[in-house]
């Protein structure tokens, strides 16, 4: 193990990363890297589209998302950025041993050190916001092989979707899908073969990750609060689903006693939108 690795009652703590491209940080994404920072993690942010690293809350580590891939070395040059992302994240769990975290999502209490860190969502939906799977994993070494092939169909699409992606371009057909369908790359895939590869028992509750569904995320800046009766002991972090939050909360400082104020005051978090 790692000298100098975070202990936390005397268990080592997975270190976790994420992903980041395009422009500087926001006030919301660097609060939330703050909050792994605070609880003791070990955070990296890997960042592309950029030759310079983006300014991040002390404690974060900086290093350049080629590191572990560069999608224009495997086909996937003209990819967006969404795309990238999700399948940024398998290639870091096969070669690291960092739990994927999205960069708007909040930690509440340290993550313990387990093979396998997945969740459902309260809709019923498999989310790839926190993301752990062993290298060994039958899901996670299929979905590498599959997406390493531009040219692949995804076979939990509907035929109808299937026969539109079949008629891109040569070497567009994922990307395809990916537009067509924008879970299709991600949490669909995720969900799919999890169930497929027999590892869907590894799936957590939705109150462990995703306590909060993204469509409510309003409730986490109301000084009325309402967050708390979904939050259990059991529950490690709120995915904050960022690109949902009103462009008014990104904007403004928190309402006093809002849970993301009192989460801000916690962990001594200077907010400044």
């Amino acid at each position: 193990m790692a000298s100098g690795a975070p202990i936390q009652n005397g268990s080592i703590l997975p270190e976790v990363a994420t992903l980041w491209i395009g422009p500087e940080l926001d006030w919301l994404h660097q609060m939330c890297l703050s909050s792994f920072v605070h609880h003791g993690h070990k955070v990296t942010l890997f960042y592309a589209g950029s030759d310079l690293a983006p300014v991040v809350p002390d404690g974060v580590i900086t290093r350049p998302a080629a590191d572990i891939w560069d999608p224009a070395d495997h086909g996937h040059g003209g990819a967006p950025a969404s795309m990238v992302s999700d399948l940024f994240r398998l290639y870091l769990l096969k070669q690291t041993e960092m739990i994927w975290i999205d960069a708007d999502v909040l930690c509440l209490q340290p993550f313990p050190e387990k093979p396998y860190h997945v969740g459902w969502e309260p809709s019923g939906t498999v989310n790839g916001a926190i993301l752990r799977l062993p290298k060994e994993s039958a899901t996670l070494n299929s979905l590498i092989e599959w997406f390493e092939d531009p040219e692949f169909v995804p076979h939990w699409m509907t035929e109808t979707q299937q026969a539109k992606v079949a008629e891109a371009e040569p070497g567009k057909r994922l990307v395809t899908a990916f537009k067509l369908v924008r879970p299709s790359v991600g949490p669909r895939a995720l969900k799919h073969t999890l169930r497929a590869k027999k590892e869907k028992r590894f799936i957590s509750p939705a109150e462990v990750y995703y306590p909060v569904r993204g469509v409510y995320t309003d409730v986490l800046f109301s000084p009325f609060g309402g967050v708390e009766p979904g939050l259990t002991e059991e529950t490690l972090c709120v995915h904050l689903y960022a690109s949902m939050i009103r462009g008014y909360h990104k904007k403004h400082t928190p309402a006093p006693g809002s849970f993301i104020a009192e989460y801000a005051r916690e962990i001594e978090f200077d907010i400044a939108p």
